[in-house]
């Protein structure tokens, strides 16, 4: 199955689709006219497709855009890059005929590269708030991938643009992603996280289809599972003839859904491509490792995340006892920093026990916390040498400020939410000032459990801190509706009140369904990485010293050479 697609972007992160450019021109990229025989021969089975009627087949033609070749252009202001989608027209039946149906040796052999529709799809995985990915089974009458398994999808129509700029070509490729999902899970519209947590993860060619090109993205809903399938269950969405039920697969199972011997449901080439592509980048580092060491007897992804976790657990109580006492906010720059370093490293390549001092030691710096190296080696307890802590410290702190490219600025929650507590006091608990302190300690309890998820990574802090006040307001039976509905709110309209409501409800889900794990498993999963992490990225290692001597004596070299 892997091998019957292609990912043509090949992506380290996914994109939003604001950063992709259109280059539309019907004249360099419509497909080539076929022979006239050959046109008419298809025409004659596109005619016998339409004349067979089925319960659940709605069979038409309409025009689509042709992908013909995607360019890459470097932006000369900050010499980023963006994808460059090189665009025609073309139609679904001339898809249909050429790329989706068998046909005879004598029909193909006269349809080349240039002759194929290449129409462009939409397709994404929808994700519920409880984690679990949705998939529709197509209708047994379907043209396309019948009884199969896939993701929401269908085609960007060229229809609905008013012109054929570059921003209502993006527009509606946006839009109509959207709109898939929509129109066949009937999710409501207004749950989707479209401003937060939708992104491009690839643009795949089913090889299967001839090449056939989609825009696959990921998006989320504040929907649950149960909640998407009652809605499913009226069938009312506008194409609940294209399927014959749903299927909830659990986000962090995906490896099980690609092993075709661990599976009993059958997926499409696009579905199996999105997903791997999916899992790619959330594995990559793992996977990147363990091709490089080439052993078999590497940490699983499972095995990683549950050793961040037990560290991210061990850098919290660290940074809460160290002296002088570190700051909230400080706290959770420290935690940032050290999920930042391990989205794009292994923990085989560089471990969490020397990682998470060295981001404290870099937050003491970043957020003014003066202590000399002396005072800082002082907190940790249990070390049996100071002077090679000391020199892992200092010879790491570097490649951690690389690693994390060297962004160092880190925005939490904990401003915004203070922004908050002072406007409360302002306009609405000016004389119940005790409420107001209630609020910020029940709060700051919300922000610190945040520490321990993902969810800076898919929220912006402002959200965060509202969702952190209101679950302050729950749980200290503080009432403060009225200034939500004044001060936040404000003139919104209803959809927008809404989107707010289903983010803040994401969120507290995120938040309070942190990962679990027994102390007797993570030791066993320590003992492992000790006998397979990089020993060349161990400052106590002979090689390590050996590589850095390497290294000094190349500068030296140099600058003996260059410098006057």
């Amino acid at each position: 199955m892997s091998s019957a697609w292609i990912d043509l972007l090949n992506l380290k992160k996914p994109l939003k689709f604001n950063e992709f450019l259109v280059n539309f021109n019907t004249e360099l990229y419509n497909a080539k006219p076929l022979p006239n025989d050959i046109q008419k021969q298809l025409d004659e089975r596109w005619n016998q497709l339409l004349s067979v009627v089925k319960p659940g087949r709605v069979l038409y033609n309409e025009s689509k855009f042709r992908l013909h070749s995607i360019d890459k252009k470097m932006n000369d202001d900050d010499n980023s890059f963006h994808f460059v989608l090189n665009l025609g027209l073309t139609d679904y039946k001339s898809f249909i005929c050429t790329q989706q149906q068998s046909l005879p040796t004598e029909i193909r052999q006269h349809i080349t590269e240039d002759h194929l529709s290449h129409p462009l799809g939409v397709g994404s995985i929808l994700i519920t708030s409880d984690d679990f990915i949705v998939l529709i089974k197509r209708n047994s009458n379907c043209v396309d991938s019948p009884n199969l398994y896939d993701i929401p999808g269908g085609h960007a129509e060229p229809k609905n643009l008013k012109s054929y700029s570059q921003e209502d070509i993006i527009e509606e490729i946006h839009s109509s992603t959207i709109a898939e999902c929509v129109d066949e899970t009937n999710v409501d519209r207004n749950s989707l996280l479209v401003d937060s947590s939708f992104y491009v993860l690839a643009i795949t060619r089913n090889l299967n289809q001839y090449g056939r090109p989609s825009v696959e993205s990921c998006l989320r809903t504040s929907m649950t599972s149960q909640e998407l399938q009652q809605r499913y269950n009226l069938q009312t969405q506008s194409e609940a003839f294209e399927s014959t039920e749903l299927k909830f697969w659990p986000l962090n199972k995906i490896s099980d859904l690609l092993n075709p011997s661990s599976t009993i449901i059958s997926i499409t080439p696009a579905c199996h491509a999105t997903l791997t592509t999916y899992s790619q980048l959330r594995t990559k580092a793992n996977g990147d490792y363990i091709q490089k060491q080439k052993s078999k007897d590497c940490l699983t992804v499972d095995e990683e995340a549950m050793v961040l976790r037990y560290y991210e657990l061990q850098l919290k109580d660290f940074c809460e006892k160290f002296e002088p006492p570190m700051t909230k906010m400080a706290i959770a720059v420290c935690m940032q920093y050290f999920k930042r370093f391990y989205l794009n490293n292994s923990v085989m390549d560089y471990h969490p026990r020397d990682i998470y001092l060295i981001c404290v030691y870099l937050t003491c710096k970043t957020e003014e916390l003066r202590i000399s190296i002396i005072d800082f080696l002082g907190n940790i307890k249990n070390s049996t040498n100071i002077d090679q802590t000391a020199d892992i410290v200092l010879s790491y702190e570097l490649l951690l400020i690389e690693k994390l490219d060297f962004q160092l600025v880190i925005h939490t929650a904990h401003r915004p939410f203070e922004g908050l507590i002072i406007d409360l006091k302002t306009h609405y608990l000016r004389d119940n000032v005790n409420d107001a302190d209630r609020l910020r300690l029940t709060g700051y309890e919300f922000l610190d459990k945040t520490l321990i998820t993902d969810v800076y990574f898919l929220f912006p802090p402002s959200q965060i801190a509202l969702t952190a006040l209101v679950f302050a307001s729950v749980k200290a039976a503080v009432n403060i509706d009225e200034y939500i509905l004044k001060h936040v709110y404000g003139s919104l309209e209803s959809i927008q009140m809404q989107k707010i409501k289903e983010t803040i409800k994401l969120i507290a889900n995120v938040v309070n369904t942190s990962t679990k794990f027994k102390k007797s498993e993570v030791k066993q999963i320590l003992e492992k990485l000790e006998k397979c992490y990089n020993i060349n990225n161990d400052p106590r290692s002979d090689e390590y010293k050996k590589k850095r001597l390497e290294q000094f004596q190349t500068i030296t070299d140099y600058e003996a050479r260059n410098l006057p």
